[in-house]
């Protein structure tokens, strides 16, 4: 079975979960909610709040699912079919992140847009900075939450009890990926998104790299 083919088949049964659904509705309403409110920021731009909110929110559910998803597996022993077919064991973990990464960036991408929209509609706001800002909020939610997405796998590989994985996956996975973001924001003469960026993809290989070695070590 082709690395395609397992993206497929896991994109098919995670967009069909009730935790997608509730990123894909309830994180653009979030952002038109908080866009209504004007909160307080204390400095920081309004976009790159909520792209934190929602990079936290998503990160967290997403990295939950996925590091449970693998726990529960293991313990039904689903990837001991696997063991008969030319299946690569990083080729499955691999197909499961990018199927919880793809939704989670539809599910951004929504939230963050429907956002843009809003203050087009009701602010004076010129297009171009609204883009901007889009792109910015982008870029740094995405690093993010690819951190704690392969944090999650790492997690769901290690240990054997879905509220283990839980727990880490809440306290280890979205913290530490807020690394790519928290930085950028708060020195001035770091910039936020080529910061995010390169913390996000550096670390995305680097956990990806040490999943693949303990892949090689140990059988699902």
């Amino acid at each position: 079975m082709s690395l395609k083919l397992l993206f497929l088949d896991e994109l098919k049964g995670f967009y069909k979960s009730k935790v997608m659904l509730v990123l894909w509705i309830g994180m653009p309403l979030l952002s038109i909610v908080i866009h209504s409110l004007q909160p307080e920021t204390e400095g920081i731009p309004l976009t790159i709040f909520i792209s934190l909110m929602i990079s936290s929110l998503s990160g967290t559910l997403a990295s939950v699912m996925l590091s449970t998803t693998i726990v529960a597996e293991k313990n039904q022993h689903v990837y001991d079919l696997f063991l008969i077919r030319p299946v690569k064991s990083w080729h499955i973990m691999l197909a499961k992140w990018l199927a919880v990464y793809f939704c989670i960036l539809i599910a951004t991408t929504l939230s963050i847009g429907v956002g843009i929209i809003f203050d087009l509609v009701n602010t004076d706001v010129p297009f171009k900075i609204l883009i901007d800002g889009l792109w910015d909020s982008l870029a740094i939610s995405l690093s993010a939450m690819a951190i704690a997405c392969s944090l999650s796998v790492l997690i769901g590989i290690l240990v054997n009890s879905t509220m283990v994985a839980a727990i880490l996956a809440i306290y280890f996975g979205n913290q530490l990926s807020m690394l790519a973001v928290l930085p950028g924001i708060f020195f001035e003469n770091i910039n936020t998104v080529w910061y995010s960026i390169g913390v996000g993809f550096c670390a995305t290989i680097i956990v990806n790299i040490t999943i693949s070695l303990v892949l090689t070590r140990k059988k699902l």
